[in-house]
């Protein structure tokens, strides 16, 4: 697997960023994303990301090539849950960049977030991402029917998770006051 270092999405990574934000075949996996994106635009969202709520970081690899973006999002800090995302520009793809990436993530949200789940959504007839998420650890958890409008027709998704191994069925007893 190749070397990768993930860091924290920042403003100076926006020329990175608009090289692939506007592409079609890129966005149709994001489901809130139904407009091209300004450079401003996309500089204003990224200086406003909630840490709480949203981890986003820029995939390079060890001598410094953009790969991507790989994100914990959506996170629940009670219920102990995220949402995984992934892009990964189309040079890098299909070489274990993405399969590092995500990872990386996952071990960033279990041991630095202690979250007990990570999540996902991905279309239904995307067998290889699905067969990828499963080699890495994630398992289908049901289909979510016509969940996404693109291209003039509905989706549907599958939903996958992976669970925290060493947290599998564990609870962290409350204190009672």
């Amino acid at each position: 697997m190749p070397n990768l270092r993930l860091t924290m999405l920042r403003p100076e990574h926006i020329d990175q960023v608009m090289t692939w934000i506007n592409d079609p075949d890129v966005v149709r996996n994001f489901q809130n994303f139904d407009h091209r994106f300004t450079r401003e635009e996309e500089l204003r969202w990224i200086e406003n990301i909630n840490p709480e709520r949203d981890m986003i970081f820029s995939v390079f690899t060890l001598d410094g090539a953009y790969v991507g973006q790989v994100s914990i999002n959506q996170i629940s800090r009670k219920n102990k849950l995220g949402r995984l995302g992934l892009f990964i520009k189309k040079e890098f793809r299909r070489k274990g960049y993405g399969t590092t990436a995500i990872c990386k993530a996952i071990q960033y949200a279990f041991s630095v977030l202690s979250l007990r789940k990570v999540w996902l959504v991905v279309y239904e007839d995307n067998e290889k991402a699905q067969q990828l998420y499963s080699k890495i650890g994630f398992k289908a958890e049901g289909v979510l029917e016509e969940e996404y409008f693109w291209n003039g027709k509905w989706h549907n998704m599958v939903r996958m998770g992976f669970i925290n191994p060493s947290r599998r069925g564990r609870v962290k007893e409350q204190k009672v006051v």
